[in-house]
């Protein structure tokens, strides 16, 4: 997909303008009469995987797979 495209084909395409500015992380410059007047530009996107700061603090020793419903008592 080209870099420039006219406002009529980019109504035309807008969908596909966006899948492609999404997924090849391009920005598209959209012009009226051969002048640029806008551009579609990929946002940058938090890496979800990365663990947070905090989380990297939390322990538990316990065994997370043992039945404890032993260990409570009725009140």
């Amino acid at each position: 997909m080209p870099t420039m495209l006219n406002v009529n084909e980019a109504k035309t395409r807008f969908s596909n303008i966006l899948a492609n500015v999404e997924n090849n992380l391009v920005t598209i410059t959209i012009t009226r009469y051969g002048h640029p007047i806008a551009q579609i530009v990929p946002i940058k996107r938090h890496n979800r995987t990365k663990t947070d700061p905090l989380l990297s603090r939390i322990s538990y020793s316990g065994n997370l797979c043992e039945n404890e419903a032993d260990d409570w008592e009725e009140a």
